[in-house]
């Protein structure tokens, strides 16, 4: 046998996928998982790239592996590895697999067409012991956002055929999950490159048709590539989560068009204000950059009023990161990281109110939940269907993985009453 192979992987949820496939791949009779990094032989990191703090998590990670266990081999793949290689010199092989790993992903990983842009089968994915899966759809991004390097590591968008996501989806339902989601890099381009697609929509139905007794949840979504007529299709769905995230980034018209981002259009933008006002229940979620440069005092407002006005119920903040090889590094007029850290703690606070504010709005109220089954520091976890997370006492039986229940608000998560 050549030795036991230990997996850790950084990132989104493509890495997973990423990571899977080469498990399913590279792993034969000769190699078998480790229990732990410490007990391997081979210690396999799958990288992300999209911030500095990502790429100083992975150093990070490299050091401490070598210091409990010295002679591991490490080998560094993905986004972080293809973007900045030298950010890896503690690691024995980058981009690359030695010489006793006979598998055709060697010729693989370090071209375009290997990992993290590869769309390789299996295109579902379950944590272990979890009631919720995830399914990929496409991977790759056809825009070219200023601040993003995610184009460049994983190429154009390619999407996984309408028959392809079907079957994954069926065997994911089949094996007892209670909530799908579907992921990629920018899902709202699903189809465009298939002939004969009508886009997102399509798909959507197709597999709204097949997922049984589960529920469907979309990830994130970019705003200028989706209609109100989307948007308004799946609250009629009742297998589709009422949940939309959209990548926001900023409200300030001028501040996205130095990002190279479409505007939300304005149809948009009053589709989501009249359902928060007509159904409040639904949750809206968004990306927000802070302190993008050139962003000014009346630019970061614009994006406060525009998270304000619609309302938005719960915020991802990320304060701007410059990433090598993307326009915007060139740009002039850095906003000083000082401020870019009080802004993001601006909007971090805004979010811990709104988050509380539609927690309170959905008290006392009967719930779809998924019990996701994981078990850890004793606590119990659930999600309703419109995002709002349940916590249960740690002797609580879910009366199957999902269910319906009466939830009261404990400050920004539910309980059972």
């Amino acid at each position: 046998m050549k030795g036991f192979v230990f997996y850790r992987t950084l990132g989104c949820k493509q890495n997973q996928f990423d990571t899977q496939s080469l498990i399913d791949h590279v792993l034969t009779d000769h190699f078998k998982v480790a229990a732990d990094a410490e007990e391997a032989d081979w210690f396999i990191l799958n990288t992300c790239a999209v911030t500095e703090r990502a790429m100083a998590k992975a150093r990070g990670e490299i050091n401490r592996v070598r210091h409990r266990n010295p002679g591991v081999k490490i080998i560094v793949l993905g986004c972080g590895a293809k973007c900045n290689p030298g950010n890896f010199t503690g690691a024995d092989y980058i981009n690359q697999f030695p010489p006793e790993f006979d598998s055709n992903w060697d010729d693989l990983v370090g071209s375009r067409s290997g990992i993290g842009s590869t769309l390789c089968p299996p295109h579902g994915y379950i944590p272990g012991g979890r009631s919720r899966a995830y399914l990929r759809i496409q991977n790759g991004c056809d825009q070219r956002c200023t601040f993003c390097i995610v184009p460049l590591l994983r190429g154009p968008s390619k999407s996984v055929p309408l028959i392809e996501c079907i079957e994954a989806l069926k065997e994911l339902a089949g094996q007892g999950v209670k909530e799908i989601v579907l992921t990629g890099t920018n899902i709202a381009l699903w189809g465009r490159d298939l002939p004969d697609s009508d886009g997102l929509q399509q798909l959507l139905a197709g597999l709204a048709d097949n997922i049984e007794d589960a529920r469907l949840r979309m990830s994130s979504l970019e705003p200028q590539l989706i209609t109100p007529e989307l948007i308004s299709w799946c609250l009629n769905q009742p297998q589709i989560c009422r949940h939309f995230h959209f990548a926001i980034q900023s409200g300030s018209s001028r501040v996205l068009k130095l990002m190279n981002r479409g505007e939300p259009s304005a149809e948009l933008v009053d589709c989501l204000k009249q359902i928060k006002a007509d159904t409040p229940d639904v949750s809206i979620g968004a990306d927000v950059i802070a302190g993008f440069p050139g962003e000014s005092d009346d630019d970061f407002n614009a994006t406060v009023k525009l998270i304000e006005s619609i309302p938005i119920n719960y915020l991802h903040v990320f304060p701007y990161s410059e990433r090598p090889g993307t326009a915007a590094v060139n740009q002039s007029a850095s906003v000083p990281q000082k401020i870019r850290l009080e802004r993001a703690t601006e909007l971090r606070m805004l979010d811990e109110n709104i988050r509380e504010d539609f927690t309170q709005r959905n008290s006392n109220k009967i719930h779809d939940i998924v019990a996701l089954g994981d078990y850890s520091l004793g606590n119990q976890r659930g999600l309703t269907t419109n995002y709002l997370k349940v916590a249960f006492a740690p002797s609580f039986n879910p009366p199957g993985s999902r269910f319906r229940s009466r939830l009261i608000a404990s400050g920004t998560s539910m309980i059972l009453p």
